[in-house]
């Protein structure tokens, strides 16, 4: 998806750079076009009246070529903010991979809650890296909107994702950076709100132990039997 982005891009900075290029090219060219009319030299009143005639149209073409470098710079600016920001998220991303591996990094992040579930904990860092992706996305324009509201309320169905959403609204939303990202943020907390709840998890099935007293009955109630079971076959070899 960043390949088609950064190819988009390209293509559209040269065209604008051609375009720019090709009417400073026409400005320039302007004095060799007026020689082309002819006529006596000596006919200067003509020769002035295409003048001012073409000095209109030479200001709205020189205003043209203004905005077109200026929006070309523009959309430089754009693409190298982004292009920054998605490679920093990409570092992130490999970090947190790393500590999705090793407990020992997963510490480095932060305090980890004393006996907590590992398996929920790497669930809530991978969400978190799939939710920076769409929210990269969704601020280049390239998720519209539509899609991200459907791939929000499935993940939002099931209990992992609305753990994460319950851990992270607040941050996220209080830390959105420009309107792309708290309309970003806005959009998933609709979502969560309409998303079905997952049903209950159901308890965990305990193996059943003997009690002590049960285990020392059955011990006195099978030593005769054993006892008996031994003299038979120690008999029987003699």
């Amino acid at each position: 998806m960043s390949s088609v982005r950064t190819t988009q891009n390209r293509v559209r900075t040269v065209t604008l750079t051609l375009a720019t290029v090709v009417v400073i090219g026409l400005i320039g060219a302007s004095p060799w076009a007026l020689r082309a009319f002819g006529g006596s030299t000596t006919r200067w009143e003509r020769l002035s009246f295409i003048g001012q005639t073409y000095g209109a149209a030479s200001a709205l073409l020189a205003a043209l070529a203004l905005i077109g470098i200026a929006a070309t710079l523009i959309f430089q600016a754009r693409d190298t903010k982004i292009a920054r920001e998605e490679a920093r998220r990409i570092a992130v991303a490999e970090l947190l991979k790393m500590a999705m591996d090793d407990p020992d990094l997963d510490e480095a992040w932060g305090p980890v809650p004393p006996g907590g579930d590992r398996k929920a904990r790497r669930q809530l860092m991978y969400i978190n890296m799939i939710v920076s992706e769409w929210q990269m996305s969704f601020e280049t324009k390239a998720l519209p909107e539509i899609r991200l509201r459907a791939i929000a309320h499935e993940m939002f169905s099931a209990r992992p994702g609305r753990a994460y959403w319950d851990e992270a609204r607040q941050v996220r939303m209080n830390t959105s950076g420009n309107k792309r990202a708290q309309r970003f943020h806005q959009i998933l907390d609709e979502e969560y709100r309409r998303a079905p709840a997952p049903p209950p998890e159901p308890p965990a099935r305990r193996r059943r132990t003997w009690p002590p007293v049960a285990c020392a009955a059955a011990a006195l109630v099978l030593a005769p039997v054993l006892h008996r079971l031994l003299r038979r076959r120690t008999s029987g070899r003699s």
